[in-house]
């Protein structure tokens, strides 16, 4: 109870040993002050017995996730937003239950869409999973849903005429950026991140890629043969290269706060770029899966292309491509200009016989 100290009532609670005190002017406050304090000390004290509330676990995974590439961690932090919203901050985890997961994805897709609800789950499912393994928690309540089904929209890939257009509206320095993609099938990021010294072997004639794709988010590498196209716009590079100080391989070289850094995006370069040879637009991965078709068309199989792209499964590669063979120096020779002028004529007189033989 209250007690009076001179003018002022003071309010006294005692909790695992220690005394909490604090002074009001009228005796009234001093006793609410004591009934709140000691509700809210029993609610700590039952989540504490229960588990880590949602706010705790959502920050301990951030930052976790703060190591993934910054597209990455910032659809992790939004779906921590919206389960944040849905269930409270408060929320002890172990008590989120099945339904309670059931509903959130169901409404993320009746408000969002079903692809939406899917990223969602997919982000969750490895957030549980990690707060199974790291932070104690006892099941994942995601593992026993489903996905749901969604058509996926199709993405662009450009016809070998539009590639070919991009290649002869480029210049010299712009050619040697374009054909970086062209012969390698790289992420737009794994260029970006190339260093002359870490990254490009002339002598021995290999290119190294590097990327995060791993359940740790730490760096995976691999070496693969530079076809000739390659090896021809590297080497020219090298020797006229703007800033020859900057240990990456393409840097910004336009004046500006970013001179001399590397690129992280280039977002204008493609548009420009397309714009100027009178095509439709499309971006670096579109450059991706022209590779990818050009592969199959080549005839090489779906595990070499699988290798060429560096996909972690096979299905991921089979939405790309369709067919089948196998060594890795002569699937990059495929991606030659030459190649591809070559390609392009094949696929025309198939088309002109194909007509031959309806009429």
């Amino acid at each position: 109870m209250p007690y009076k100290e001179g003018n002022r009532w003071r309010g006294a609670v005692k909790h695992r040993g220690e005394r909490l005190t604090k002074s009001f002017a009228l005796k009234k406050e001093a006793v609410a002050w004591e009934t709140t304090t000691r509700k809210d000390l029993k609610k700590n004290a039952r989540k504490r017995q229960q588990g880590m509330d949602l706010l705790s676990f959502c920050s301990k995974y951030l930052d976790y996730a703060n190591r993934y590439r910054p597209k990455v961690y910032a659809e992790k932090r939004s779906v921590c937003k919206r389960i944040l919203k849905e269930w409270g901050s408060e929320t002890v985890v172990e008590l989120i239950t099945e339904e309670m997961v059931e509903a959130y994805l169901a409404k993320q897709k009746k408000e969002r869409s079903a692809n939406a609800a899917n990223k969602d789950r997919k982000n969750l499912l490895a957030m549980w999973g990690k707060g199974v393994k790291t932070y104690g928690l006892t099941i994942n309540v995601f593992s026993s849903t489903d996905k749901f089904p969604h058509d996926r929209k199709p993405q662009y890939t450009p016809p070998v005429d539009d590639v070919l257009a991009l290649l002869m509206a480029a210049t010299r320095k712009e050619r040697v950026f374009l054909d970086a993609y062209l012969q390698t099938g790289a992420r737009r990021s794994e260029i970006f991140r190339w260093t002359w010294v870490d990254d490009i072997n002339f002598e021995k004639r290999e290119y190294r890629l590097g990327t995060r794709k791993t359940k740790d988010g730490s760096m995976e590498y691999e070496w693969f043969p530079m076809s000739d196209d390659l090896f021809d716009s590297l080497s020219w590079w090298w020797k006229n290269r703007t800033i020859k100080e900057s240990p990456y391989v393409f840097t910004d070289d336009q004046e500006g706060s970013h001179y001399g850094k590397r690129y992280s995006e280039r977002r204008r370069f493609m548009h420009g770029l397309c714009k100027r040879a009178d095509i439709k637009p499309f971006g670096f991965h579109a450059l991706r899966r022209f590779v990818a078709s050009v592969l199959a068309d080549a005839g090489k199989s779906t595990n070499t292309i699988k290798r060429i792209l560096r996909h972690k499964n096979l299905a991921t590669t089979e939405r790309y491509i369709h067919n089948i063979n196998n060594d890795l120096k002569e699937a990059t020779g495929a991606l030659s200009i030459s190649s591809l002028q070559g390609h392009k004529k094949g696929h025309e007189e198939s088309i002109e016989k194909a007509a031959e033989n309806d009429f």
